[in-house]
C-alpha cells in the first residue's frame, strides 16, 4: 500500500483524459449539476457528447453519485474533479485492505490473506482489462466503475460465502450485492455465476437452505436495483449497440491463446518474471494436497472463469445459452479469473510459509530474503509502468499549458453563443491537433469534453444512437452540419475548408470557424417515412442516409422505431419553402427553447438524439415528437410563428421504483435479526446446518 500510495500520487493531478475516465468525470459533473438544477440525479440528459444522451437510464451510476456525495459533504470546498481523482486514488491504494478483509471472511488464515492482499494491487496482464492497475490509471483504460466493482466483488463474494455457510449477514450481503449491481452490471452478472459456485460448494443436504438464502438476497437486490434494470430493459432499443466494436470483445480469444498467456505469465506477470504465476501454481498444488475448503472453492472459481474467459472460439454454441449473450463482453471475464487467482496466490504463499520450521531463525531469514528478491521484479516492473505514466502525464499537462493558441481558441468559444463543436476525428485532422505530444495522448477534441463544451467527436461510451456516425461526418457537406447541429469547427490553419465556413479566430496553429446553421433547430422536408424493427437495421438505414444525397438537399427521413412490418410508408412532411426563420433559441441542460417561423406547415428538426423521454410543446400545447435522420427529434408545425419547448423528463417509473428500493433497504435493516431467526429454524428443519 505504501508503494502504491507513493507511485500513484500523479493520479491526483487534474489533467484531461483520453480514456473512459473522461466520460466518467463528465457524468460526475453533470450529475452534480442535475441536483443543483432540481433534476433527477439518476435520470438526466448529458448534452456534451454524441448529440446528447440520458446515460444514467442505462449505465451503472452508483460510483458517480458516490463522488457527488463526497463532494457535497465537503460543501464544495474541493473542486469536484479533485474529489473524483481522490476517490480513485483511495480505491487504488486501499484495495489490499478490501482483499485482506474478504479473504479472512472467506476462511483463509491471516498469512494467506496478507499475501493475497499484497499481490492484489501488483498484477500485470499487459492491458487486458483485468484487475491490474493498467485498467485504471491515466495511461491505461480509466474504467472507473470496474475499479469500484473490483472492491465490491471481493466484498460481495465474502458476504455471500458467510451467508450461505452460516445463515448470518443478510444485510451485508444485500447491500454489497445491490451496490455491485448499481456499480457494474457485467460484474454483477459475473457474481451471479460465482454465487452459483458457492452454492454448489456444499453437501447436497445443504443445497436447499443455501438456495433459500441466495434466493432471498437475490430477489431483494433485484428489487433495490429495479429502478436501473427495468427502464434499461424497456428502453433498450434507444441505446446504441456499436457495430464497430472489435469481435474479440464479444467472443474473447479461445483456450489456446489464453492458456498460452497463462503459462507464459502474461495473465499475471506481463513483462516481468512470473512471480505471481509461480505462486498461483503453488497454490493450486497446495489446494489439491491440503484439500482446504476455501482453497478448493477458489480453485473451482478460477477454473470456471478461465473456461468462460475462453469464450466463443472454444465454447462455440454454448455461449448462446447464456442470458443476454448478444451483449456480453467475454473478454472482460478475465476479472473473474483474477479475483480467484488472488485468493489462490495468497493460499500458495501461506502454504510455503507454513513449510518453514520457524524455530530455525536462519531458515526463516533465508526465506524472507528469497521472497524479497522474488518481489523485486514485481516492484521494478510496476515502478517502471507508473514512472512512464507520470512522465506522460507531466509532458501532456506541460504541452497543454504552454499552448497559448489553444487557450485563445477556447476563450473565443466561451464568449460565443452555445453550439456544438467539431474538432476533427481520425479520418481527417484530429491527429494533427495533438499539442506536439510525441506519443499517443490528448487531442484537442478531448479538451472539449473536459471543459463541458458540446462536441461532435469520437465517442467515449457510445450509448447514443448517433455515437458512431461521427466517423461518417463529411466536413465539406453543409447539409451534415445542420443534421448534426455542428455550428463551430476547430481545424489546423493549414487546412483548406469550404467557403461556407466563416473564420472567427485564426492563429498560426488553429482556426475557429462558424457554420451557417442554428445550433438548436432547422426546418427540413421529410422525404419519406420508414418503419424499422431492429437496431441493426436502424444503424444501416441511418448511415445510408448520412452517406447519401438527402442531407445536402435539406431532406430527412422519418423513422418509426421500433415498429413493424419494416418498410416505407411513403408519408412525407413538407419543409419550409422560404427556408423559415429561427427567431431565437436557448439551449440548457435537458431543455431547448426555440422561436421558429414559417408561413406554411412544415417539419422542424432539433439536432439532439431522439429519445422517448423528450416532451415537446408548441405554444404550450403538446405535439408529437418523432425520430428523423440521423436519429434526432422532429416535429410538425402549423403555419406561423411558434415557441417550441423540448424538455427531457425522467422516466416516470424511476420515482416509484426508487421508493421501492428505499423501502426494501429500510425493511431489510429493520428485519435483519428476524431473517436470521427464521433462517435458523428452517436450517434445523431442513437438516442443512
Amino acid at each position: 500500500m505504501l508503494f502504491n500510495a507513493v507511485e500513484l500520487v500523479p493520479e491526483l493531478t487534474s489533467i484531461p483524459n483520453v480514456n473512459d475516465d473522461a466520460a466518467h468525470l463528465l457524468f460526475v459533473r453533470r450529475a452534480d449539476q442535475a441536483i443543483s438544477l432540481g433534476q433527477d440525479p439518476v435520470d438526466f440528459w448529458v448534452p456534451d457528447v454524441d448529440l446528447g444522451f440520458p446515460e444514467f437510464i442505462y449505465y451503472q451510476h452508483l460510483p458517480h453519485l458516490a463522488v457527488v456525495a463526497v463532494s457535497r459533504a465537503l460543501l464544495g470546498s474541493v473542486d469536484i474533479e479533485q474529489v473524483f481523482n481522490g476517490v480513485r486514488y483511495v480505491l487504488l491504494v486501499g484495495l489490499p485492505i478490501t482483499v485482506f478483509w474478504s479473504m479472512r471472511r472467506l476462511g483463509f488464515n491471516a498469512v494467506a490473506a496478507a499475501i493475497g492482499a499484497a499481490a492484489s494491487s501488483l498484477l500485470s496482464s499487459g492491458g487486458r482489462l483485468g484487475f491490474d492497475y493498467d485498467s485504471y490509471v491515466w495511461r491505461g483504460f480509466g474504467v472507473y466503475t470496474q475499479l469500484v466493482a473490483m472492491h465490491l466483488s471481493f466484498i460481495t463474494l465474502a458476504a455471500l460465502h458467510a451467508l450461505l455457510d452460516r445463515g448470518r449477514g443478510y444485510l451485508l450481503a444485500l447491500i454489497a450485492l445491490s451496490g455491485l449491481v448499481l456499480s457494474h452490471l457485467l460484474y454483477a452478472y459475473m457474481m451471479a455465476i460465482s454465487a452459483t459456485v458457492l452454492w454448489l460448494a456444499a453437501p447436497w443436504r445443504q443445497l436447499g437452505i443455501r438456495a433459500m438464502r441466495l434466493g432471498v438476497v437475490g430477489v431483494l437486490a433485484a428489487l433495490i436495483s429495479a429502478y436501473l434494470i427495468i427502464p434499461d430493459l424497456i428502453l433498450a432499443p434507444f441505446q446504441s449497440s456499436s457495430p464497430n466494436l472489435e469481435s474479440y470483445k464479444y467472443d474473447s480469444f479461445g483456450a489456446q491463446q489464453i492458456l498460452g498467456w497463462l503459462v507464459s505469465g502474461q495473465l499475471l506477470d506481463a513483462d516481468r518474471l512470473p512471480v505471481f504465476t509461480t505462486l498461483l501454481g503453488v497454490g493450486v498444488v497446495a489446494a489439491l494436497v491440503t484439500r482446504a475448503r476455501p482453497a478448493l472453492i477458489a480453485l473451482a472459481l478460477a477454473l470456471v472463469w478461465l473456461v468462460l474467459y475462453f469464450g466463443r472460439p472454444t465454447l462455440g454454441g454454448l455461449v448462446d445459452l447464456f442470458p443476454m449473450h448478444q451483449i456480453l463482453f467475454f473478454h472482460r471475464f478475465i476479472g473473474g479469473f483474477h479475483l480467484a487467482a488472488i485468493l489462490i496466490i495468497g493460499f500458495g504463499g501461506a502454504w510455503l510459509w507454513e513449510l518453514v520450521p520457524w524455530r530455525h531463525p536462519a531458515r526463516a531469514a533465508a526465506l524472507a530474503i528469497v521472497l524479497g528478491l522474488a518481489f523485486i521484479p514485481v516492484f521494478e516492473e510496476r515502478a517502471g509502468y507508473y514512472g512512464l505514466n507520470a512522465q506522460w502525464m507531466d509532458q501532456t499537462l506541460t504541452a497543454i499549458d504552454r499552448d497559448a493558441e489553444a487557450r485563445t481558441i477556447f476563450e473565443t468559444l466561451a464568449a460565443l453563443p452555445p453550439g456544438r463543436v467539431y474538432a476533427g476525428q481520425r479520418t481527417d485532422w484530429s491527429e494533427e491537433l495533438d499539442f506536439g505530444i510525441p506519443f499517443r495522448s490528448v487531442r484537442l477534441y478531448n479538451l472539449l469534453a473536459d471543459r463541458e463544451i458540446a462536441s461532435f467527436s469520437p465517442p467515449y461510451q457510445g450509448g447514443s444512437l448517433n455515437s458512431e456516425l461521427v466517423f461518417d461526418f463529411d466536413p465539406t457537406n453543409l447539409g451534415q452540419y445542420a443534421a448534426f447541429g455542428v455550428t463551430y469547427v476547430i481545424a489546423p490553419t493549414t487546412r483548406q475548408l469550404p467557403s461556407f465556413l466563416v473564420p472567427i479566430r485564426r492563429t498560426p496553429l488553429y482556426t475557429l470557424y462558424s457554420a451557417p446553421v442554428d445550433p438548436a433547430a432547422h426546418y427540413a422536408a421529410v422525404a419519406d417515412t420508414i418503419r424499422v424493427s431492429a437496431q441493426s437495421e436502424l444503424f444501416a438505414r441511418i448511415r445510408a442516409w448520412v452517406l447519401g444525397p438527402l442531407p445536402a438537399a435539406g431532406r430527412v427521413v422519418r423513422i418509426d422505431y421500433p415498429a413493424g412490418p419494416p418498410g416505407s410508408t411513403g408519408a412525407t412532411v413538407p419543409g419550409c419553402e422560404t427556408g423559415g426563420r429561427i427567431e431565437s433559441s436557448r439551449i440548457e441542460q435537458g431543455r431547448i427553447t426555440v422561436v421558429a417561423s414559417c408561413p406554411t406547415a412544415a417539419a422542424l428538426v432539433l439536432p439532439v438524439t431522439f429519445h422517448p423521454n423528450w416532451h415537446v410543446t408548441s405554444d404550450g400545447t403538446p405535439v408529437e415528437a418523432y425520430m428523423v435522420t440521423p436519429s434526432v427529434i422532429g416535429v410538425t408545425l402549423p403555419p406561423g410563428t411558434h415557441t417550441i419547448v423540448a424538455e427531457y423528463r425522467s422516466t416516470p417509473m424511476k420515482g416509484p421504483l426508487l421508493a421501492l428500493a428505499g423501502a426494501v433497504l429500510a425493511s431489510a435493516f429493520g428485519l435483519r435479526r428476524w431473517f436470521e431467526r427464521v433462517d435458523s429454524r428452517l436450517a434445523r428443519r431442513w437438516g442443512g446446518g
